[in-house]
C-alpha cells in the first residue's frame, strides 16, 4: 500500500481573509505615514510679539495720595519699536474687601492729574484701551501721569487701589491688526495712525 503524502490545501475563505487583512494592514500603515506626514508641517510666522522687547511699567510715588509718576519705558530689548497700549481700573473697597463705588457727589472720589503727553499723544479706543499714537522707539519711556489727589475727604477711611496694565506689539500695522484687531497706519516718522 502506497501512502501518498496528502497536500495541504487552503479553503478559497482563509485566502480571502489573509487577503483582506494584508490589505487592511497596508491601508492602515498608509493611513499612518499620511498621518505622520500631515502633522510635519512647517507654518512661518511672520509677525513677532514684541514680548521680548523690554517695555515695563515704572512707578514713582509717595504712599498715600500725592506724588504718582507712572511711565512705560522701552529698554531697547532686541532694538524693538513698538506699538503700546495701556489701560487702567480704580477700585476703592472698605477693610473687609466690600467693593464702594468710586463715584462721590457725582464726580470721581480721586483726581488724576495727567501728562501732556497722555492727553495729547494716546487715544481712547472705546474698548477700555488708550492706544499710543507714536512709536515707542528702544530706550524711550511715555510718562502718563503725575500725580493723585483725594477729591473727598469722605473716602480717607476706604483702601484705593490703581492698577495700570498695558501691551506692546512690534511697531507693524499687521501685528497690530492680528494680535489686537485694530486697523493702524504707522508712518516713516514715528507718527501712528489708528482707526476705531
Amino acid at each position: 500500500m502506497i501512502r501518498r503524502k496528502q497536500q495541504k490545501r487552503f479553503s478559497p475563505i482563509i485566502i480571502a481573509f489573509a487577503v483582506v487583512a494584508i490589505a487592511a494592514i497596508a491601508g492602515a500603515t498608509t493611513f499612518l505615514v499620511f498621518a505622520v506626514s500631515r502633522n510635519r508641517s512647517t507654518i512661518v510666522n511672520n509677525v513677532t510679539v514684541a514680548n521680548g522687547s523690554g517695555v515695563k511699567i515704572i512707578e514713582d510715588s509717595d504712599a498715600g495720595f500725592g506724588k504718582k509718576k507712572i511711565s512705560f519705558l522701552n529698554e531697547g530689548a532686541n532694538n524693538v519699536p513698538v506699538l503700546l497700549r495701556i489701560a487702567y481700573s480704580e477700585t476703592w473697597s472698605k477693610s473687609d474687601g466690600t467693593i464702594v463705588s468710586n463715584i462721590s457727589n457725582g464726580s470721581n472720589a480721586v483726581t488724576k492729574i495727567w501728562t501732556q503727553d497722555f492727553l495729547d499723544d494716546f487715544v481712547d479706543g472705546s474698548d477700555g484701551w488708550y492706544y499710543y499714537e507714536k512709536v515707542l522707539e528702544p530706550e524711550e519711556q511715555v510718562q502718563v501721569l503725575t500725580s493723585i489727589a483725594l477729591s473727598d475727604i469722605g473716602y480717607a477711611i476706604y483702601n484705593y487701589d490703581l492698577n495700570f496694565r498695558f501691551e506692546s506689539v512690534q511697531a507693524d500695522a499687521t501685528a497690530a491688526n492680528s494680535l489686537w484687531g485694530k486697523t493702524v497706519t504707522v508712518g516713516d516718522d514715528g507718527v501712528v495712525t489708528w482707526a476705531f
